[in-house]
């Protein structure tokens, strides 16, 4: 079963309200509510939300700084189309920061070790695309986080949130994804193993077979455009 494309929930009133907006819309472009191309209005979140239109703005603006939306005057903020030149930029970075992060890393306690081993089983079992980036995300996250590089940390986040708009789109077409689950079985095996320069070889590797995977996905869907 699918997830259902959610509007925003209302904030509550214990909830930092700049990031507590931040997040809503976040997760708002994640669950497919807000797709590539479409028009975010500030006055709509407003009411979504229950908040003013100040924090709205600083979340948008910060999602604007971070590759997400795009802003034209008089138009509004949208959330960017789907760019091959991106793709073909951003997900080296990110296997680079990942590999950095995972050859530097100290060997994970076994709170990171359960969380690694527990996302990964579900990860595989999961057929809804919006679950399945968020297993990925915390199966990935557990393994930056090991680095103690907060910067990493930060750096990794920020691309995972401008890259979903692409694997969320290319998830929900496309099922099969035995080889990037094997390619994490073999990236968790050798953290196992404390083999921490072969791990961030395999997962290297991982976002380039990806990136090419989208980038096909995305010639074929302008082919038949």
């Amino acid at each position: 079963m699918s997830t259902p494309d959610l509007a925003p929930q209302a904030i509550q009133r214990n909830e930092p309200l700049r990031e507590a907006v931040y997040a809503r819309i976040v997760d708002s472009i994640l669950s497919g509510h807000y797709a590539p191309g479409a028009s975010i209005t500030e006055a709509a979140l407003s009411r979504a939300l229950q908040v003013s239109r100040t924090p709205i703005r600083e979340a948008l603006l910060r999602l604007e700084s971070e590759g997400v939306l795009s802003s034209a005057l008089a138009r509004g903020f949208t959330v960017r189309s789907l760019d091959r030149r991106e793709v073909t930029e951003l997900y080296p970075i990110l296997g680079a920061l990942e590999g950095l992060a995972i050859r530097t890393a100290h060997a994970p306690n076994a709170a990171t070790m359960d969380t690694l081993h527990r996302a990964l089983d579900e990860l595989e079992g999961c057929d809804d695309a919006v679950r399945r980036w968020r297993l990925d995300t915390v199966w990935h996250g557990a393994l930056v986080a090991a680095s103690g590089n907060q910067h990493l940390v930060s750096l990794t986040t920020q691309l995972r949130v401008n890259l979903s708009r692409y694997e969320l789109a290319y998830m929900r077409e496309t099922r099969s994804r035995a080889v990037a689950d094997q390619q994490h079985r073999e990236t968790l095996a050798a953290v196992v193993a404390r083999d921490f320069p072969r791990a961030a070889n395999v997962v290297e590797e991982h976002w380039r077979q990806g990136m090419e995977l989208v980038l096909t996905w995305l010639d074929q869907k302008a082919a038949k455009a």
